[in-house]
């Protein structure tokens, strides 16, 4: 008797029902035509739905588990976008996943996921996926765009109840759970800057609306206006928790499992050929830009990730002294340099983050046909602006049939 397969999606935090596009279909019959017959297994995909709940991630990984406990039988393997591979990391970690000794989720496939937060130059726009996005009539929903009979577009109604019965965390009833609970944070020093500049986005956001609901609710601030708002940071708000971060890519590294993020990255460009020595200076300024990132969002600088040498702490310092001099310089480097670097949504494991492991986990995926590292994130599976969107579904593919047969 064949073995199910099973292949769930996961949508990034507040994603809509377009992420995926067509991908799920491509992919789904890739892996179909390739698995080998030796393997007998029976390929079939579904689309998890967005998230309908505002609560912690905690919460939201006990709703998937929930549903995953009632799925039929047979390894699965999760594929998630952007903050949707926060949760699939806390789910493939989860005590769920080795009750028998063995694993039902054998692998985990994230698209630009950003284990250790979102590039700080990028943060503001990318909060964007935060709050309610206007509708594009003439774009088309994942259930349009995937009609195959093997995949199952998971309606919001079988969820529901599971979100109905999970357990709930109290909220601080002063509704400052997402400042104060970083505040508390030994790195808060580190993000402050960030929050700042969250918080700034949200008041620019008051045409919102969220923001006029809770706005509506102003004489009520210990109930559902204020109350709202929070629970809907307590989710978001795990992206400006360096500490958080951390751990939960520290325990991801530590599961002896199988997991890749395919990080996004834009074309680089230059108005002349570089020879070999520009080549590694450019690739040390990218290095640095990254180093800078992990110093900036509080990833870096902290106990639990830097060592106690004097040679590591001035190299910290540098680091921080040179990302107020590259904010100063920011318009005449871009006005002088002749080389356009190729920019990237999430912060990578490089240089000072190298230190927490798992960098042969992650891979590039330049996007072509785009002009922003935002632009990129989102045009992943987007043929017209993932111009190797073809080559993407085959990495995945085939990666996904090596996961089985080592698996078997």
């Amino acid at each position: 008797m064949s073995r199910h397969l099973h292949l769930v999606y996961i949508h990034g935090f507040r994603g809509d029902e377009s992420t995926f596009q067509a991908f799920p279909t491509h992919l789904q019959q890739f892996v179909a035509d390739h698995i080998p017959k030796h393997l007998d297994m029976d390929v079939n995909s579904s689309l998890y739905p967005t998230y309908k709940s505002t609560k912690p991630i905690s919460f939201a990984t006990h709703n998937f588990i929930a549903w995953l406990r009632i799925q039929p039988p047979g390894p699965v393997i999760l594929l998630a976008h952007s903050m949707g591979g926060l949760l699939a990391a806390e789910a493939v970690t989860h005590s769920y996943n080795a009750e028998d000794g063995s694993k039902r989720i054998i692998g985990m496939v994230a698209f630009d996921c950003p284990y250790l937060g979102m590039h700080p130059r990028v943060v503001i726009t990318g909060l964007g996926s935060l709050f309610p996005k206007k509708t594009n009539s003439d774009m088309k929903t994942e259930s349009e765009l995937n009609p195959h009979p093997s995949i199952h577009i998971v309606n919001q109604n079988e969820t529901d109840s599971l979100h109905e019965s999970s357990p709930s965390r109290p909220l601080n009833p002063s509704g400052s759970t997402f400042t104060s609970s970083l505040s508390s944070d030994s790195t808060h020093s580190n993000s402050k800057s960030l929050i700042d500049r969250t918080m700034k986005f949200v008041s620019s956001h008051s045409d919102d609306a969220l923001v006029r609901w809770a706005r509506k609710h102003s004489g009520e601030p210990f109930t559902a206006g204020k109350r709202l708002v929070v629970d809907h940071f307590q989710f978001g708000s795990c992206m400006f928790d360096p500490s958080g971060l951390k751990d939960r890519y520290a325990t991801l590294v530590a599961w002896n499992g199988l997991w890749v993020n395919y990080w996004t990255m834009t074309r680089s460009q230059s108005t002349e050929h570089r020879n070999g020595a520009e080549d590694k200076e450019f690739s040390g300024r990218e290095l640095e830009d990254n180093d800078a990132a992990l110093v900036e969002i509080g990833i870096a600088g902290t106990p639990s990730v830097t060592t106690t040498s004097n040679e590591h702490k001035a190299r910290e310092k540098e680091l921080k002294q040179a990302a107020k001099e590259r904010k100063a310089k920011q318009k005449e480097t871009v006005k002088k340099d002749r080389v356009k670097a190729g920019r990237h949504f999430v912060v990578l494991p490089t240089g000072l983050g190298a230190i927490l492991g798992g960098g042969d986990k992650w891979e590039k995926v330049v996007i072509d046909g785009v002009d922003d590292e935002v632009a990129a994130h989102c045009g992943l599976f987007i043929p017209g602006q993932n111009l190797d969107y073809d080559g993407l579904v085959q990495r995945v593919g085939f990666r996904i049939i090596e996961w089985c047969n080592r698996s078997n």
